[in-house]
């Protein structure tokens, strides 16, 4: 699949561009994906064992409704081990036969760097921060990274502190 080949080329270079994973369909068949969404890919493959684009196809083909009808629609998947993945889709272009719908994939976390500086964690907060949003549990955390199940609380507890909340919802709610 030539990668641009589906999209405008100014709007193939902002799009390349992108962290975010981006996949164009046209007639459930996949045209276009961003270096992201490659990446998404072969990440999801070789820890999971999962295609996305076949996940993404069948999806499309259980929204039910022809691309011109079709409304935006954010829906949450989730992985083997129970990471979320919020996948926007939304038709572009003139409706009619062969209207491209575009989909957007984002890993809950996927940010990591950036709530990393805006709340001063030090780097093992951000992946202890990150495996809370991921739906790890505090043995589960541990496991992860190697780390005695008190490590973790003392972390969470200095994590709490540092975004101002005082649990594991409020954090989850303030970091997505």
């Amino acid at each position: 699949m030539k990668e641009a080949a589906a999209l405008p080329v100014d709007f193939a270079a902002i799009v390349d561009g992108l962290r975010l994973a981006v996949f164009v369909f046209r007639g459930g068949r996949l045209m276009y994906r961003n270096p992201a969404a490659a990446s998404l890919i072969s990440r999801l493959r070789a820890q999971y064992h999962v295609d996305v684009r076949v996940m993404l196809a069948e999806h499309l083909t259980a929204a039910q409704e022809p691309p011109e009808h079709m409304q935006p629609a954010v829906t949450l998947l989730t992985a083997a081990r129970g990471e979320p993945l919020y996948m926007h889709m939304r038709p572009i272009g003139p409706p009619g036969d062969g209207q491209d719908v575009v989909i957007s994939v984002r890993e809950l976390g996927i940010e990591r760097e950036a709530f990393a500086r805006r709340y001063r964690l030090s780097r093992r907060e951000a992946e202890i921060a990150e495996l809370v949003l991921r739906g790890y549990r505090n043995p589960e955390i541990a496991s992860a990274l190697g780390i005695a199940p008190a490590t973790t609380k003392r972390h969470l507890t200095r994590i709490f502190q540092k975004i101002g909340v005082d649990s594991r919802t409020r954090l989850i709610s303030r970091l997505a």
